[in-house]
């Protein structure tokens, strides 16, 4: 979403299957087997082990029922900060039962909910005027966009909005850049993005930084696509198309705007 950048807690939130939707049993038995090891549960016996996994069932079935629009690294990250005794109401048990699962997820999307509201009020209201805009309101934002694009390009060379202009751009065939150049941009892209997330997640301290990097990297490896990286690639080709046009604004307006 223009103009909004996404703390890591909303990642945790938006970019993985919510739990109610898992049904991948490897998904199912790693997240109960990260409970049963971050708390250091043992058992020594088979009775205990046989107890141990008829609970294990009924937390599943209350995390699934109750919490279902948690995801799995959210639950991680909650019991994460459990255990670093993040929450101040709760006090730390080595105890794994329904009560202690409960009490830790509350706590945890009261926190996350907190620590989202600015981002999640900024979020609605983008959708709100993204739905409700008239076509004078767009024609306006579409004015302030190209005269942002514009001020960046004078200033700095890039803009980071230029991807908005990308899919106009290209079908008028003003973009040229091959396949190879388009792989060999991303793939340069992709690890920068991979560096700053790690300086951002391990310098602000995230439980989860690990997930995320290791999600990202998941991805480069496999050749997803990665959207923010895709968009800034985009932005790239179009800042340096458009930047033989800047000597004026009605001059780079009209190549962006006119008809072929």
């Amino acid at each position: 979403m223009t103009g909004l950048s996404r703390p890591t807690l909303a990642i945790l939130n938006e970019d993985y299957p919510k739990v109610k939707n898992i049904e991948s049993k490897k998904d199912i038995n790693g997240l109960l087997n990260f409970l049963i090891t971050i708390l250091n549960i043992k058992v020594s016996s088979e009775e205990e082990k046989l107890q141990l996994d008829k609970q294990m069932v009924l937390i599943f079935d209350l995390i699934k029922t109750k919490f279902g629009s948690l995801t799995v690294p959210e639950i991680r990250e909650a019991f994460k900060m459990y255990i670093a005794k993040e929450f101040p109401d709760l006090k730390v048990f080595r105890i794994l039962d329904c009560v202690v699962v409960a009490d830790v997820l509350n706590a945890f999307k009261e926190f996350r909910n907190d620590s989202l509201r600015t981002y999640d009020f900024k979020k609605q209201n983008l959708l709100l005027e993204s739905n409700q805009m008239t076509q004078d309101e767009k024609d306006k934002n579409h004015e302030q966009l190209l005269r942002n694009v514009f001020d960046d390009l004078k200033s700095t060379g890039l803009s980071l909005d230029a991807w908005l202009l990308y899919d106009g751009l290209d079908k008028k065939s003003l973009i040229k850049i091959s396949n190879a150049q388009k792989k060999e941009m991303y793939a340069k892209q992709a690890q920068i993005y991979l560096t700053e997330t790690v300086q951002e997640t391990t310098q602000r301290y995230f439980h989860s930084a690990k997930t995320v990097i290791e999600d990202i990297r998941n991805k480069i490896e496999k050749g997803k696509i990665i959207g923010s990286v895709a968009n800034k690639c985009k932005s790239i080709v179009v800042s340096n198309f458009l930047k033989n046009y800047l000597n004026d604004f009605e001059e780079f307006r009209k190549i962006i705007d006119d008809e072929i």
